[in-house]
């Protein structure tokens, strides 16, 4: 859990996390595909891009959001990465400037999930396959 909170925003398209949960995402997903995939071009925002043209099946590792409470959610690659083009795709997920600013779990990851708000019981759930 971040100390800052975290919001659900879908007018928000990239999720934002605090470096320090963001760099240990970014290395390790950097780690897996570099063994695979030339290095795409990068932005201001998405500094983890790769180039996937010329090939017929993608791998990707898994990410998931885990939430307090135990609640994991998996996301599939719809909810993983952001498609540019062939020639440049990112990991769908940046950084915040510092680590108390607010994380935001943008409208990529929540692609084809339902998100549920139980506004009186003061929770939120989630189900895989909402939006397919």
């Amino acid at each position: 859990m971040f100390s800052s909170g975290t919001i659900i925003d879908s007018g928000t398209v990239i999720t934002r996390l605090p470096p320090a949960a963001y760099a240990p995402l970014r290395d390790a997903f950097r780690k897996f595909m570099s063994a695979r995939y030339p290095k795409g071009e990068t932005d201001d925002l998405l500094d983890t891009c790769y180039d996937l043209s010329g090939n017929n099946t993608i791998y990707i590792p898994k990410v998931s959001l885990t939430f307090g409470g135990g609640v994991n959610v998996e996301l599939d690659i719809a909810g993983i990465l952001y498609i540019i083009s062939i020639r440049q795709v990112c990991l769908g997920f940046a950084a915040n400037e510092k680590d108390d600013d607010v994380a935001i779990i943008g409208n990529t990851q929540q692609k084809t999930l339902e998100v549920v708000y139980d506004i009186d019981g003061e929770k939120i759930g989630f189900r895989a396959g909402g939006c397919n």
